[in-house]
């Protein structure tokens, strides 16, 4: 049986119409992120009514992060987490930076809204883990009374301890090639799993062409065709 070009067309239309089909059906299904304790809605922070007075309580952050960076990377870092905290609303309270044998290393303390914070992790160790490491990461919550505190202490403090990782003797190779070998991997799974998946879809997908074209179509055309025939007695 031989195979018409536009049969083929047809059948890769219909793989890449089901694949785009799966993936767009499977992001709807899926849950939104809830961020659990760390979030701090505003029925939390509005406080509660007890005996006809209210008060007003606050869920307080402590954090502390610990990350490795590559050599050359500090200064691009930090500037990054400086606007990450600008735009979560908060500000940079001091930073403390040490260049000592050809490599920085500093603490950076910054404050933020307890709103603010769950998503300020997770971005800040995205830009860590971007240009190293993300080693550590210890996270401390408390409730506390707002009545009794000052506005910057109703701030939640966010402590990151930063540091350049000076490459070994004789590893210079390595650590060149370490980029290029993870961006090849990660191209050679997603090949891999385009062809796992992809090439039966495609056979799949030119199987129902084939029937649709030269079995269902002719056989509704010939049904049409008996009913259009005059009745003979």
């Amino acid at each position: 049986m031989k195979i018409k070009r536009k049969e083929i067309y047809f059948g890769i239309i219909l793989s890449i119409l089901i694949a785009f089909s799966a993936v767009y059906f499977n992001m709807r299904n899926e849950e939104p992120y809830s961020p659990g304790l760390l979030s701090t809605d505003s029925n939390a922070m509005s406080g509660s009514n007890t005996f006809g007075q209210e008060t007003q309580h606050f869920k307080l952050i402590s954090e502390t992060i610990e990350g490795e960076l590559e050599r050359g990377t500090f200064e691009d870092v930090v500037n990054r987490l400086e606007i990450l905290t600008e735009e979560k609303y908060g500000y940079v309270k001091s930073l403390r930076m040490t260049y000592q044998d050809q490599v920085w290393s500093g603490l950076m303390i910054c404050k933020l809204p307890p709103t603010n914070v769950t998503f300020f992790t997770f971005g800040a160790r995205a830009i860590i883990e971007a240009n190293g490491t993300v080693t550590y990461i210890s996270i401390s919550i408390e409730d506390i009374n707002a009545s009794q505190q000052s506005q910057e202490n109703t701030y939640s403090t966010i402590n990151l301890n930063l540091k350049e990782i000076k490459p070994e003797n004789g590893a210079g190779i390595g650590v060149l090639l370490a980029p290029v070998l993870s961006v090849l991997t990660t191209s050679f799974m997603w090949i891999a799993q385009g062809l796992i998946i992809g090439v039966p879809l495609c056979f799949a997908s030119l199987g129902i062409v084939i029937l649709v074209n030269r079995g269902i179509i002719p056989l509704w055309k010939n049904t049409l065709k008996k009913t259009k025939q005059p009745y003979k007695a």
